[in-house]
């Protein structure tokens, strides 16, 4: 045990018991009297000495506990003073005032990128954050192969080895620059071989053996360019994590600079992700490949299903899931419609409560503009290698919010139990997840849920979470079309021609579409699938065809394979139902127009004034004719019984970063100790003389059998004189 050390120790210390703590566990923490004493003041021992000087034992864990000889200790006040005049009763009866109050802090950013908020965003390269970080590969040499060569380029002082199952990341930028991230394809792979080689004196080089092909940019020649290679570990506890949990103290503590040591030896760097779906993509045979029950992260569905993604009648939700098409209309996704989410979320060995109790949610008050600490408006993530189709400008980069800057959208939503009323009133507390970039009506895009309690992040946006996927072979999303129908043409006397391809609203059309480069390299198709219902024919109208529409929402379809995306292909691909069922994976069609948009094409590549300007169309004879869609003709799949090839749901990191502010309850168990004016005023202390002054060191709290709960020990001698009040607080 310690003294207190004065001016800079609180007031007033105070600690449990070893009793107290064992009558918490036991649901019997009762306090119902106190006593006040000097026990740690000598009056006579030196003549004319100043009181306040002496120093104070801190209070001890043990100031009293019962666990038997020679173990059991008490103690408790060794000068009690007497309630009244100078014998007797020394225990008062203090005044219970308990209290809550709401503590704040700033969390500071955590990710892949380097903080500052600007464009370029910046890659941290250090051994924190990356394996290795100093090679790059000659753009020149990919022609759509799955082995690569990296050539030593260096960056920083990072030296780990590739490993097999190792994660790598391509920007194909051209430019090759150590960490800025320019508007281009972003995409990453998994190490399934390699080898390595003696580039030159003292240089290894290394030969990747990729999970699928590369790009081809064999039409840059005959110009050099680079793009930089990150290599990224395969798991967590590899480099951002521990494989046991830290303890709070350390037995060798001359290993640490400072007492932030051990904290910041603890500090994950990065955030988790995990991708779980419960349906196959369009276009997946799972007789060939790996469906949905073999992707990673499925266990992770089941915290799909507690937030009310999957079966629809376990919940109510106070709240949407919607997007806008590229008209911005509203479409709400159902929650058996909700084929996938994303699960942000910080999961480690570090036993510290690095983000508090919760997010931080204090709603920004226009009336009193005050940038305080708490505000929900500081929650932020941001997605540097995104290029979100529903952006104002043409730079790569998203960024998300619960509270955005200039709107009133702070508002709590709750999920609602239908199965136990009793975990209603209110209910899972969540906030829902806003971009920056408005529509022509003002609307922000929500693209997922932010649960401060549960400290996750959904992100529900199916093509967001398409971007976000290493699998999906694109860091760009797509747009929603507008589906409607259409009388079919009939002016040329075919009956076929005549006929629909919808004849009812029995019948549900669905739809999404695919682009391709046959020059550069294919990826996931769009992953929102709009649906429309066949018309009424009650009355007079006939059958009809489907009609599709894009908004001008391609800001990144560009014909230069360095910037933006390029494709120069377009495939609708539809399926027609009878039935009330989801879509059926391997039942989907495929129709392509790319003909119909070969006059706008520039370089033989695809505009968005081409795609914009074209109404297609599904008709009764197109759909019939078109063949089935296959996945696998476009991406590479993973066959059945290949575990060790990525697969969708295979993430384990969030390329991006998050930042917050963070919050804490503190429950102040508080009781008032009153000393009144004529009560209190004889010590018990043999030293002191009855007439003289006196002084208070010590605050006990008893339970009623009169054991001690709670010693609260002042910094220094407190002179005793009329009427007085001490609190004492534990804070829960």
């Amino acid at each position: 045990m310690s003294y207190i050390i004065k001016n800079t120790s609180g007031l007033v210390n105070t600690r449990v018991t070893d009793v107290g703590r064992r009558k918490l566990s036991q649901g019997n923490f009762n306090i119902v009297y106190f006593q006040i004493g000097d026990s740690e003041v000598s009056y006579t021992a030196i003549p004319n000495y100043n009181q306040v000087n002496n120093n104070i034992l801190m209070p001890a864990f043990c100031a009293q506990n019962d666990a038997g000889t020679p173990e059991s200790n008490k103690q408790n006040i060794k000068y009690p003073y007497y309630v009244d005049g100078g014998a007797g009763n020394t225990y008062g009866i203090p005044t219970e005032d308990a209290k809550i109050e709401e503590v704040y802090n700033a969390a500071g950013s955590k990710g892949f990128f380097a903080t500052g908020n600007t464009t370029p965003w910046v890659v941290n390269n250090s051994t924190g954050y990356t394996i290795n970080s100093n090679y790059w590969v000659d753009m020149n040499t990919l022609s759509g192969q799955t082995t690569i060569t990296i050539e030593y380029d260096p960056c920083y002082p990072t030296s780990g080895t590739p490993e097999v199952n190792d994660f790598v990341t391509i920007f194909y930028d051209g430019l090759g620059t150590c960490n800025d991230v320019y508007t281009s394809p972003i995409l990453t792979y998994k190490i399934q071989a390699f080898t390595s080689f003696v580039a030159s004196p003292g240089v290894t080089g290394y030969t990747l053996t990729l999970d699928r092909p590369v790009p081809n940019y064999s039409a840059l020649t005959p110009t050099t360019y680079y793009a930089r290679v990150q290599v990224y570990p395969s798991g967590m506890t590899q480099l951002y994590d521990t494989v046991t949990p830290a303890p709070y103290w350390q037995t060798d503590t001359l290993n640490f600079e400072s007492p932030c040591d051990v904290q910041n030896r603890e500090n994950t760097l990065i955030w988790n992700m995990n991708i779980p779906w419960t349906e196959s993509p369009a276009g997946l045979f799972s007789n060939t490949y790996e469906n949905y029950t073999y992707f990673g992260s499925e266990t992770y569905v089941g915290t799909k299903e507690y937030l009310g993604y999957n079966e629809p009648s376990g919940q109510t939700d106070t709240g949407e899931v919607y997007y806008y098409n590229s008209f911005d209309e509203k479409i709400n996704v159902k929650p058996q419609d909700q084929k996938t989410i994303a699960i942000i979320h910080y999961t480690n060995q570090d036993i510290d409560f690095v983000y508090g109790e919760k997010f931080a949610t204090v709603p920004f008050d226009p009336q009193n503009p005050t940038d305080n600490t708490g505000l929900a408006r500081h929650f932020k993530i941001n997605l540097p290698t995104v290029m979100w189709h529903k952006t104002t400008g043409t730079t790569i980069g998203l960024d998300l919010f619960i509270d955005p800057f200039g709107y009133d959208l702070c508002k709590p939503y709750y999920i609602l139990s239908n199965e136990n009323a009793d975990m209603n009133d209110p209910g899972i507390r969540y906030y829902q997840l806003w971009d920056n970039n408005p529509d022509l009506n003002g609307n922000l895009n929500r693209v997922g849920k932010v649960f401060p309690d549960q400290q996750i992040i959904i992100i529900d946006d199916e093509e967001l979470v398409a971007a976000m996927s290493y699998k999906s072979n694109r860091n760009w999303t797509l747009p929603a079309p507008k589906l409607s129908l259409l009388t079919p043409n009939t002016c040329f006397g075919n009956n076929q021609l005549a006929q629909g391809v919808m004849t009812s609203t029995a019948e549900t059309m669905w739809v999404t579409y695919r682009f391709s480069n046959t020059a550069f390299t294919n990826s996931l198709h769009c992953n929102y699938y709009s649906s429309i219902l066949g018309p009424d024919t009650g009355c007079t109208t006939s059958s009809q065809n489907v009609a599709i529409r894009f908004g001008a929402e391609f800001p990144f379809l560009t014909q230069n394979l360095l910037t933006g995306f390029t494709a120069n292909q377009m495939q609708i691909i539809c399926q027609k139902r009878t039935d009330t069922l989801r879509p059926d994976p391997t039942q989907w069609r495929v129709i392509d127009v790319t003909d119909e948009l070969s006059a706008t094409t520039v370089n033989k590549y695809l505009t968005m004034s081409g795609i914009t300007g074209t109404t297609f169309q599904i008709s009764f004879s197109n759909y019939n004719a078109a063949p089935t869609y296959n996945l696998s003709n476009y991406m590479s799949l993973v066959p059945n019984g290949s575990p060790d090839i990525m697969n969708f749901g295979d993430e384990y990191y969030f390329y991006g970063n998050l930042e917050t502010d963070i919050t804490a309850t503190i429950y102040e168990m508080r009781y008032l100790v009153t000393l009144g004016r004529s009560q209190f005023t004889n010590t018990s202390n043999p030293t002191w003389t009855s007439g003289t002054t006196s002084y208070v060191t010590e605050v006990g709290l008893f339970n009623e059998a009169k054991e001690l709960l709670v010693i609260s020990k002042l910094q220094s001698p407190e002179l005793r004189q009329g009427i007085q009040q001490y609190v004492v607080k534990l804070d829960f």
